[in-house]
């Protein structure tokens, strides 16, 4: 197996190259952005290189695609004591005892208070309702933090909307309305900064063209490092 670089986008990007007795040429996008080709032993590296960049337009959609993706996370069965990941740490769940019910991060412990008895199916709709509204504070908030930063080069967005999402990340829609995956508030700030960028730079480019590409890198030069890491997570 060889490892070579094609240059993708004005991105340099790892390709390692499989020879062996199969007949056709295959071509995958792996976790993490690199790439990997399978041919017979008779092409010549010119033609596979050449091959990789006829397939330019594909490979930036199948990255784009493995960067927001990410399986449906069904929040699991929590008790008093579990751990659950928020903003790139963990945090541990306190059951308390109160004369009303509310749910109150502290530090690194999430103290869920109850007049009475708590259930696990209870304890998890509660954290899973959590989660939920402080997605839609957090990110209608830093959006509108990172936009103001960026406001000589990125129009303000519309409306910020959350929700748990299958297949995306983050969504931006022409009228300039943001949807965010609820799983995202998960993720270490860093990450979640390029999410928001990610979809600020769509209010200007409507696709993944270079000029996006340019754009984002402009106001994001470490970009791909950020995506390898959430594409790799």
């Amino acid at each position: 197996m060889k490892k070579r670089t094609v240059t993708i986008a004005s991105e340099e990007v790892e390709i390692d190259i499989v020879r062996s007795s199969r007949r056709t040429i295959a071509l995958y996008v792996r976790p993490g952005g690199s790439l990997q080709i399978r041919a017979p032993w008779y092409i010549p590296i010119y033609s596979l290189i050449q091959f990789v960049h006829q397939k330019t337009g594909w490979i930036l959609r199948q990255r784009e695609k493995a960067t927001r993706v990410e399986p449906a996370v069904e929040l699991k069965q929590l008790n008093d004591g579990s751990l659950i990941p928020f903003l790139g740490r963990e945090i541990v769940i306190r059951i308390c005892r109160d004369t009303k019910a509310a749910t109150e991060l502290r530090g690194d412990e999430l103290f869920v208070c109850v007049k009475g008895e708590l259930t696990a199916e209870a304890l998890t709709e509660r954290v899973d309702m959590w989660y939920l509204s402080e997605a839609k504070k957090y990110f209608s908030r830093r959006t509108h933090e990172l936009a103001a930063v960026y406001s000589d080069k990125l129009p303000a967005p519309g409306s910020i909307r959350v929700r748990r999402m299958k297949q995306r990340w983050g969504t931006c829609h022409p009228n300039g309305n943001i949807m965010y995956n609820r799983e995202l508030l998960k993720k270490e700030p860093a990450l979640i900064n390029y999410v928001i960028i990610h979809e600020l730079c769509h209010l200007v480019h409507h696709n993944h063209s270079k000029k996006y590409y340019a754009l984002l890198e402009r106001l994001l030069p470490d970009y791909r490092e950020l995506r390898r890491r959430l594409m790799s997570m």
